[in-house]
């Protein structure tokens, strides 16, 4: 009848009938070749990088995207249902020291029909470096543009509203407080409540993916955090300092001093120092960099 026996644990030397099929592999070899490659061939067929996954910088590690998880499930037949199993709603702020706090925790339960598949929890909260701070920039008092940069020496110094970037071309000389009194650099977020609805989304979106991942067996294709593409911000700053070393080592061989890159930067592009410069402008910069040395190593 396809039973074993086994001594009971609780009803002395009574034996115990346990199916043969509990122990067993719930599909065939053949079965799970077949489900292996229907995956393999819908991740390099169907999904598309930067909009059903993300490479994360500086690895070739791909990260799922919600858009990815979700083809992933109508594929596969599954449907999707979300608990809410913690909320903290901290408006004023009165129990997390003065700073409004914010944070979800939800499970996401994957089914084929009426059979649980797999299930992930996930949270966000908005002490999270994305949603507790800001990158505070001057702001013209006159227009109210953040596109305050430094003006050059040759043109008497001080500081500009530059219109290319928007800004309505006042001047104001060094020393003015208006502009110097700004905080510039990382500050706390003053709209923090505007982030709540995208905290519970963002919630929902980790434990999503968590569970796709599980359901498909897709963890040989992507990592489980969806957001690492966006939030591992440790690789993404590591990146960012090599790069900012080697545009300096190129300026050192070209000979020249790190005012001059300054003077040449917020010249081309409206940047006070290589930190308020975007990747791109980064490689940008380094490609201009290195071809100068090249020729004139020719």
């Amino acid at each position: 009848m396809g039973e074993e026996y086994r001594d009971g644990e609780e009803t002395g030397r009574a034996l115990v009938a346990v199916e043969r099929a509990r122990f067993m592999p719930a599909m065939s070899i053949e079965s799970a070749v077949e489900r292996y490659n229907a995956v393999t061939e819908f991740v390099s067929r169907v999904l598309r990088k930067d909009v059903d996954y993300g490479v994360i910088p500086g690895t070739e590690k791909r990260t799922l995207l919600k858009p990815g998880a979700e083809k992933l499930t109508t594929f596969f037949g599954l449907s999707t249902r979300f608990e809410l199993l913690e909320r903290i709603e901290d408006w004023t702020g009165e129990r997390h020291g003065g700073e409004p706090f914010f944070y979800y925790l939800y499970r996401c339960r994957l089914f084929r029909g009426d059979v649980l598949i797999a299930e992930g929890d996930a949270s966000c909260n908005s002490r999270e470096a994305k949603y507790r701070w800001r990158e505070a920039q001057r702001a013209c008092p006159a227009c109210g543009q953040a596109t305050i940069i430094k003006g050059k020496e040759d043109f008497g110094g001080g500081w500009l509203c530059w219109k290319k970037k928007g800004g309505c071309g006042a001047k104001y000389t060094d020393g003015d407080q208006s502009i110097e009194s700004q905080t510039v650099g990382r500050v706390f977020n003053p709209d923090i409540a505007d982030q709540v609805n995208t905290i519970q989304k963002m919630s929902q979106k980790r434990s999503l993916v968590g569970a796709v991942l599980l359901a498909v067996n897709a963890s040989e294709f992507f990592t489980q955090d969806v957001e690492d593409m966006y939030l591992n911000a440790s690789a993404v700053r590591e990146a960012a300092v090599d790069l900012d070393e080697e545009i300096r080592a190129a300026c050192r061989a070209l000979g020249k001093t790190e005012e001059q890159l300054a003077g040449w930067l917020r010249k081309k592009y409206g940047a006070d120092g290589i930190g308020q410069l975007t990747d791109n402008d980064r490689r940008e910069v380094l490609a201009l960099l290195q071809g100068m040395l090249s020729k004139r190593a020719a």
